[in-house]
């Protein structure tokens, strides 16, 4: 403000200290003033000039910090209760000034202002949408868990289904018995490869269902019955098969040891048998060791009939 209050003034005509200033123009200026109504309304009236004056220049400086007040501030953004700070001994010429000086840096901080004012709406804005993508983030975050949990719970239902499949495609393969077995059981003959393997399947499956029989499995007394008539008919003719085996060592002549190779060739046979009728295979012995015995007795009975033979041969020579 002391730089403000060291600008000197161009005031033109109404300077009175310039040099220019002639006796011949101030008695112009006087003579003008004398003609003024309100000065010779003075004069006549007696009233002290200088008083006047000052009077005159007090309501003057009001006038003008009134029409500061009311116009000039307000449109320059400047509070006017500013006006109250000013000392009343500063020159209002060198206060204007200044004044005006602080309405231009009044200016430029109001456009700050205003800016300051643009971004704190601009960043509002933005922290909102932050707060929305905050939001949104978290929702998908839950949904994420959500996913995953549940992706947990299915593969754990999907581990189980996958068990409890195996077990029951087990189960269920060893339970069904398919018309291919029926059909080879009871039509084809038993020297052939085809029925020795379905008797094999069979076997298997009897064995299968008298151990889910013990865990009280409801599905085996589906199959029991079919399981039951088929081990009668394989029983049978595997019975009959070894028995005309077995008879035809008892033929004279006969040489045993062809019947015995093809009874190991269906040496399954037995043990069919024997897991699943121990009578039958018990019979099968019996007759298998009686005419084995029979046929070794005979052969032990011819031997020993040709040795003496030879030997009364021998004596016969000898005398």
């Amino acid at each position: 403000m002391t730089e403000m209050e060291e600008l000197t003034l161009n005031l033109g005509d109404l300077d009175l200290t310039s040099d220019d200033l002639t006796l011949d123009t101030v008695s112009i200026h006087i003579q003008e003033n004398l003609e003024d109504a309100l000065v010779q309304e003075a004069l006549k009236t007696g009233v002290d000039l200088r008083q006047y004056s000052k009077q005159v220049e007090l309501e003057l400086q009001q006038i003008e910090h009134v029409s500061i007040k009311d116009c000039i501030l307000p449109l320059a953004g400047i509070n006017p209760t500013i006006l109250l700070t000013i000392p009343s001994s500063r020159p209002f010429v060198s206060v204007f000034l200044s004044l005006f000086v602080d309405i231009e840096q009044s200016q430029n901080i109001a456009s700050l202002h205003t800016q300051i004012i643009a971004c704190d709406a601009i960043l509002e804005r933005m922290g909102l949408m932050l707060g929305g993508f905050q939001s949104d983030l978290s929702s998908i975050s839950s949904e994420i868990q959500s996913l995953q949990e549940m992706s947990l719970a299915m593969n754990i239902k999907l581990k189980n289904r996958q068990t409890v499949r195996s077990e029951l495609s087990e189960l269920v393969d060893e339970l069904i018995i398919p018309n291919t077995m029926i059909s080879v059981i009871l039509d084809v003959p038993v020297t052939e490869q085809q029925f020795v393997e379905q008797l094999q399947e069979l076997n298997n499956k009897i064995n299968y269902v008298k151990e889910q029989a013990f865990s009280d499995t409801q599905a085996c007394g589906d199959v029991q019955d079919t399981l039951h008539k088929l081990k009668i008919k394989a029983v049978a003719k595997v019975r009959e098969f070894i028995l005309q085996k077995i008879y035809s060592f008892r033929k004279p002549m006969t040489n045993y040891q062809i019947p015995q190779n093809a009874l190991l060739k269906y040496r399954f046979f037995y043990q069919f048998l024997l897991g699943n009728e121990r009578s039958v295979a018990q019979e099968i012995q019996d007759e298998y060791m009686e005419t084995m015995s029979k046929v070794y007795l005979s052969y032990f009975k011819s031997y020993t009939s040709r040795l003496m033979k030879v030997q009364v041969r021998r004596d016969q020579r000898g005398k």
